[in-house]
């Protein structure tokens, strides 16, 4: 484990708990009624919304792989597929199941784009934690 991993010890104990209640938010989020929906200022940043909550989760995802599984060669750009496919499977979820809600080619861009930026991210962060092993 590298010197910020021991010192910060916090940080390797909360990254599982913090992946999985962002997926659980982000199911809960993408996958309930339309019409369950508050009507507030923040939902007009849908884009934004889809581009940080798949971003979050392929970087949570790929933190917890590059912390917890020191022996094994992480490949980042499969991580980023998985983020690309869940991301494509929200929208198809959306568009099959009822509920008020419709699937968007926008969304899943912004999707994508998300993921291809915690692609970007973690590059930097694999490379630190594992040179310093």
């Amino acid at each position: 484990m590298t010197d910020i991993l021991q010192r910060y010890r916090f940080i390797k104990t909360a990254i599982p708990p913090v992946f999985i209640f962002w997926t659980l938010l982000m199911l809960y989020l993408t996958l309930l009624p339309g019409d369950s929906l508050p009507d507030v200022k923040l939902f007009s940043y849908d884009k934004l919304g889809h581009f940080g909550m798949f971003g979050g989760w392929t970087f949570f995802l790929g933190l917890y792989m590059i912390v917890y599984k020191e022996k094994i060669e992480i490949n980042l750009f499969l991580l980023m597929i998985a983020g690309i496919i869940f991301g494509g499977l929200i929208e198809i979820l959306q568009y099959v199941l009822p509920g008020n809600r419709t699937a968007s080619w926008g969304d899943f861009a912004a999707n994508t784009l998300g993921c291809v930026a915690a692609y970007i991210f973690l590059h930097p962060i694999k490379n630190y934690l594992r040179k310093k092993k």
